[in-house]
């Protein structure tokens, strides 16, 4: 079968399935406010992502998000997970799709948005509000 055969197959597939965020945890979060007398003049967000497919679960897989922030006034890192639950037994097909690369993601990620938001408002620190990601570019970067 020729890439675009299967691609054409994969696109087909794909508007048929139901996906449901099951639940999402924080694994790891380290927040640290800073010294006045060490602020900083620029501020860096780095995020990375990935899929994970347990092999003992046919219909979950999870979404990983990693971000490292570091603000003018405070160093901040979160890990979080979000498990996805599909209505067919995960396929080859569908771990190779724009699905679990894409889609998924960019359904979690205004949840942990809201979180850092949040967290960063009630910190007392300035809030910070992430940008939106366009997780389709993400990809390509990656590539």
């Amino acid at each position: 079968m020729s890439k675009v055969q299967n691609l054409k197959q994969i696109t087909q597939w794909q508007p048929n399935m139901k996906i449901q965020l099951k639940s999402w945890k924080v694994v790891n979060i380290s927040f640290t406010l800073l010294d006045k007398n060490n602020y900083r003049e620029e501020d860096t967000f780095d995020l990375e992502s990935g899929s994970y497919f347990p092999e003992n679960l046919e219909y979950i897989f999870t979404v990983e998000f990693k971000i490292s922030i570091k603000d003018k006034s405070f160093d901040l890192f979160v890990d979080a997970l979000f498990d996805f639950e599909i209505d067919e037994k995960i396929t080859e097909d569908f771990k190779l799709s724009d699905f679990p690369k894409i889609n998924a993601p960019a359904i979690a990620f205004p949840y942990l948005r809201a979180f850092i938001s949040n967290l960063t408002l009630q910190s007392g620190a300035y809030p910070i509000i992430l940008p939106s990601i366009n997780f389709v570019s993400l990809v390509e970067e990656k590539k």
